[in-house]
């Protein structure tokens, strides 16, 4: 009997690098749809809902029409610059997701948020956690824009 070939396998540093050089060369050549500011976090999977495709639900409204003024005008001015302020938009090969171009793993981790992905979600959603987040850890998330 004659043994089964394996099947050689590249090295997982190959197979990260790989997928680092895709993105990077994505970022750099301004792929269409990125982000200017190129995203945040790291993505994952994710497929929370808000009782249905772009509602917000009554928790964010409430705390959206609490949010300053302020706030709420770099919430716009920073979605308006990722994305064109589209809740929908997916840039950077589909790794950054949203208004404010979160990748999956910031969304979910981010203060406020409802877990997911930021595009099943409305644009006042995506403005209280990106809001959230800024008051966490600044501007840095968003280095262009924010």
């Amino acid at each position: 009997m004659s043994p089964i070939p394996t099947l050689a396998r590249p090295p997982a540093v190959a197979l990260a690098a790989a997928v680092v050089g895709v993105a990077l060369v994505a970022l750099v050549a301004g792929a269409p749809g990125a982000g200017a500011s190129g995203g945040i976090g790291t993505g994952g999977p994710g497929d929370a809902r808000e009782g249905g495709r772009g509602a917000t639900a009554p928790k964010y409204v409430r705390i959206w029409e609490r949010t300053s003024k302020r706030d709420k005008r770099w919430a716009r001015n920073t979605a308006e610059c990722e994305s064109g302020g589209d809740p929908k938009a997916i840039g950077g090969g589909g790794l950054y997701r949203g208004a404010f171009q979160f990748l999956k793993s910031t969304w979910r981790t981010s203060p406020k948020s409802p877990g997911g992905d930021p595009i099943r979600y409305s644009y006042k959603t995506q403005a209280v956690v990106a809001v959230a987040l800024k008051r966490r850890v600044g501007t840095s998330p968003w280095p262009v824009c924010g």
